[in-house]
């Protein structure tokens, strides 16, 4: 199992459940994203079943740190509306990936512009 890939699904499930649910169209980007990464179902059915399961490994990579930053971003847009809860996710991950505190809401609105 590679936890670096299941820590970015397991971290976008955590934000797909921030506002209290998971809508269809939060699990779709989910499953796709757990798709561009290779993950088995049966991998994505233990990581929601088991969610302590997975040590979330941080990627090295800047564009890969990147990517999943749009990944968080995207999900939090989809359903129009940006959460504090979930902004406030995807601020902490973003700084947890080693993003400096005082650029990541600018990095933040700028991926959001960039995905409209």
């Amino acid at each position: 199992m590679d936890n670096k890939k299941l820590g970015q699904v397991k971290n976008l499930i955590m934000l797909a459940l921030a506002d209290g649910k998971a809508s269809e169209s939060e699990l779709a980007i989910i499953a796709s994203v757990a798709s561009r990464e290779k993950l088995s179902e049966s991998e994505v059915t233990h990581l929601i079943d088991n969610p302590d399961s997975v040590k979330i490994e941080l990627p090295d990579d800047e564009s890969v740190k990147l990517r999943y930053i749009e990944d968080m971003v995207s999900l939090m847009m989809i359903d129009g509306e940006i959460n504090d809860n979930e902004l406030a996710l995807c601020k902490l991950y973003a700084i947890t990936l080693g993003y400096e505190s005082t650029i990541v809401e600018k990095m933040i609105l700028d991926i959001v512009e960039k995905l409209k």
